[in-house]
């Protein structure tokens, strides 16, 4: 018949419901990063007095901090409550390579890598990257160390961290 569904499109359509579901179920646990709930961003290093390092933290992916160019760049931030960590999710624009890393003591002296990766090149739209961080990584404080990129600058719009 002319309704006769394809067959390879049923694995497409579960494998992009399953990935929804996980998504929906992250989106539900508390972002323990925000700025309302007491997370702060210690540290940028690049200054641009407009777009400032406290928009990573506001939960907005509208306003955002920016590099003034060049890379490495790192962003610091106190998240709101000492946390074991399930994930760290990015948005941003126009980064390459990062690396996410945590420090659980009183001072952000010894960080451990939490994880690495590479983001796409999407023209200057928003890149969102998920790290998952494995055996549940006690951390107060979070460094994103942006190693490269697709522009001479780039931005960070939000980091948001999950407690498992």
């Amino acid at each position: 018949s002319s309704h006769t569904r394809l067959p390879s499109a049923a694995p497409r359509v579960s494998a992009g419901a399953a990935r929804s579901r996980r998504r929906r179920r992250r989106s539900k646990m508390a972002d323990i990063a925000l700025k309302k709930d007491g997370g702060k961003v210690l540290m940028v290093s690049s200054i641009d007095e407009e777009r400032s390092g406290d928009n990573i933290l506001d939960g907005s992916v509208h306003s955002y901090w920016m590099s003034t160019g060049g890379y490495p760049q790192e962003v610091l931030i106190e998240l709101g409550r000492p946390a074991q960590l399930s994930a760290i999710r990015l948005s941003t624009t126009y980064v390459k390579s990062v690396r996410v890393e945590g420090c659980a003591e009183d001072t952000p002296v010894n960080f451990h890598v939490f994880d690495e990766g590479d983001l796409e090149e999407k023209s200057g739209r928003l890149q969102t990257k998920d790290f998952t961080i494995h055996d549940g990584k006690m951390a107060r404080f979070v460094k994103v160390i942006i190693l490269s990129g697709w522009h001479d600058f780039c931005s960070v719009h939000t980091i948001s961290a999950f407690a498992s």
